[in-house]
């Protein structure tokens, strides 16, 4: 049977709390999957091209909906963890639904043969620990808590294993899309790309979807590895898993398993410590992407030189340098609007570009995640000046970007992951 639950007028008038409620409410799909034999509930991103149930998308509407619907928050993640392989994966997108199966197999980004799981066989960035962490927080109900943990760690349990072979505390993406910022110009030169337009950097990603599918055995990252066609440690990826395993670490603690827990905080500073050996640039003072399996570092200014001073583990030193010479400097990462996702000084940037994303727009999830991190670290004035300027620029409208320069919304409208601007603490 489905779920019932109460219509709003989406981006109506009143608080933003009360908008983005409005919104994710308006975004919400329910029904019945005839393959898993369950009922499925979640929000999706936008209408229109985002009709599915995207990974990290989700994460953001869990963000949110923790302090405006936790009944809502638990019944996303319920959906987004039923596609969980018992070896711990969980896709980047779930096709729910009677098409699922059809859609799955036409966008070449699932396993051959199991379009009928209806997920796709790549990752996006692992935000899941922090989405419990955030309901786990608004609610403090530890049931929830102890019924989902297992199934979260079981997830990094096999990031850890199968995108980093070599255990060295950094995994490996095999596609931009797996980065989650699609279009980053760190990707261009490992895409045998310059300077891209919109068509010709679709059809690469997509050619290469394809090939990964069937010519690297499902999206295995050590065949792919092998094959070399795209390979990049990405520091915000790496950043974000990181992050996430602190995360796991005190949620560990909560539960009362201080066995995991000392597991985790060794991962995690284990990720730090490969961040800041690997893909530090002394003489930049900022951090690179590793492209290849050769890891030739790849110098453009994007959001991952400076996301790795959220980390909780990070040297002092270097947050200090990065925050006062890059994410404070107007001529690189302080625009009116904070925090583009390429530095204003880069040659990529286009604060106003909505063709091609993540070239210079501001995210609310990546603001989530600064500002959270810059908090943590004592940065309470500029985490503050990034909540005020996000809420400011969310509460016009949901959008998926947004300019950095004048705040404008930006290509997906009414957008579900822009609603985490509520949960941005200043």
């Amino acid at each position: 049977m489905k779920k019932k639950v109460t219509k709003f007028v989406p981006d109506a008038g009143g608080t933003l709390e009360e908008k983005a409620l409005a919104r994710l409410v308006e975004n919400r799909r329910t029904g019945y999957d005839p393959f898993y034999r369950v009922n499925y509930e979640y929000s999706i991103p936008s209408a229109g091209r985002y009709q599915w149930q995207w990974f990290w998308d989700s994460c953001f509407h869990i963000i949110a909906l923790a302090r405006l619907s936790p009944a809502m928050a638990v019944a996303e993640l319920n959906s987004l963890l039923i596609p969980q392989r018992s070896d711990g994966f969980i896709g980047h997108v779930t096709y729910w639904g009677r098409r699922g199966a059809f859609v799955s197999a036409m966008y070449g980004q699932s396993r051959p043969c199991e379009w009928r799981r209806r997920t796709t066989g790549m990752i996006q960035p692992p935000v899941l620990a922090q989405a419990l962490e955030e309901l786990w927080s608004q609610t403090k109900d530890s049931r929830l808590l102890k019924s989902f943990l297992p199934k979260v760690r079981a997830y990094y349990d096999w990031l850890s294993r199968e995108r980093d072979p070599d255990q060295s505390g950094l995994i490996g993406i095999v596609s931009p899309y797996e980065a989650g910022t699609d279009n980053n110009p760190s990707f261009d030169r490992e895409l045998g790309l310059s300077n891209p337009g919109r068509s010709r950097i679709l059809w690469v990603n997509r050619k290469l979807d394809w090939y990964n599918a069937l010519c690297g055995n499902g999206f295995d990252y050590q065949t792919l590895r092998k094959r070399d066609r795209f390979i990049v440690i990405d520091p915000f990826m790496n950043t974000v898993y990181g992050d996430a395993w602190t995360t796991l670490a005190r949620l560990h603690d909560i539960a009362g398993d201080d066995g995991a827990a000392t597991e985790a905080k060794a991962q995690a500073h284990k990720t730090t410590a490969a961040l800041n050996d690997r893909c530090w640039d002394a003489e930049r003072g900022h951090y690179v992407y590793l492209t290849g399996a050769g890891q030739t570092p790849d110098t453009t200014l994007s959001i991952g030189a400076i996301f790795p001073v959220i980390l909780r583990d990070a040297p002092r030193d270097r947050i200090a340098s990065v925050i006062e010479r890059y994410i404070t400097a107007p001529e690189h990462f302080w625009r009116p609007f904070p925090v583009p996702s390429v530095a204003a000084s880069d040659p990529a940037y286009d604060a106003e570009g909505e063709k091609m994303i993540w070239r210079g727009p501001i995210c609310m999830n990546l603001n989530w995640l600064l500002a959270r991190g810059l908090k943590y670290h004592g940065y309470a004035d500029e985490a503050r000046t990034i909540a005020e300027r996000s809420k400011e620029a969310a509460f016009s409208e949901f959008r998926e970007f947004y300019s950095p320069e004048t705040g404008r919304g930006m290509r997906g409208a009414k957008f579900g992951w822009a609603t985490a601007a509520v949960a941005i603490e200043p």
